[in-house]
């Protein structure tokens, strides 16, 4: 809605500021429909389109056009208890088959595209750059590990990083993430690789308000693997 409001409210500046110069002429806008009011409804349905991708990508745009549709002509196909179960079974209980087949799907494409990237029988896909000492692995839970990372999500976003600080971190295997702990074992001290992490190797249902990670987020880490301290 709020871009909705954010084009009512340009179109409304631009003609205070054409009445306010004596001299100007208002271009002739050419319609992209054949009336200013199919126009109009066309820039509506197009700011209402960008807000709902925002929401969710994967919405059936028919149905959502045929929703708008039957609101105008007041009629339903749903009633209000039946809308209301629909909309939760979809809210709860299927964004965990939505999420882990785009996941998987994304996940197969880098595969295709990077022929250097393999999954585990998790689904934890991963490259690696340099494999250090295997001599020196991870072994447990209990062991402690000094890592240099760079996590991002899906867009490219930085989420947390010790990398470009040039830091480090010292932190107990079992402190990490179900991901994390498997891409640590994968290479010895000294070890370089990269990683994508399905959401529910990361944080899962619940992800992490302190990091800004949402719920059900897919996670990619580029990780150091420094040092390790067996217990």
């Amino acid at each position: 809605m709020k871009k909705i409001f954010s084009v009512v409210v340009i179109v409304a500046v631009v003609l205070m500021m054409a009445c306010g110069r004596k001299q100007s002429v208002v271009p002739e806008v050419v319609p992209v429909m054949q009336t200013s009011a199919d126009s109009m409804s066309y820039v509506v349905g197009l700011n209402l389109g960008l807000n709902l991708v925002g929401v969710d990508s994967l919405l059936n745009v028919d149905a959502v056009c045929e929703g708008l549709r039957d609101a105008y002509l007041a009629q339903s196909k749903l009633n209000d208890e039946e809308a209301r179960v629909a909309y939760l079974k979809y809210m709860n209980y299927d964004v965990y088959e939505r999420v882990d087949k785009f996941e998987k799907q994304f996940l197969e494409d880098l595969r295709k595209q990077d022929r250097k990237f393999v999954a585990t029988s998790s689904g934890l896909t991963y490259k690696v750059h340099t494999l250090g000492d295997m001599k020196k692995v991870v072994r447990n839970n209990r062991d402690t590990v000094l890592v240099r990372y760079r996590m991002l999500n899906v867009a490219g976003e930085v989420v947390d990083t010790t990398y470009y600080r040039g830091d480090t971190l010292r932190i107990d295997v079992g402190s990490m993430s179900r991901g994390v702990i498997e891409a640590a074992k994968l290479i010895g001290e000294g070890g370089h690789l990269e990683t994508w992490i399905p959401s529910r190797l990361a944080f899962g249902s619940a992800g992490c308000d302190s990091l800004s990670v949402l719920p059900n987020t897919m996670l990619y880490y580029e990780l150091w693997l420094i040092d390790v301290e067996g217990r």
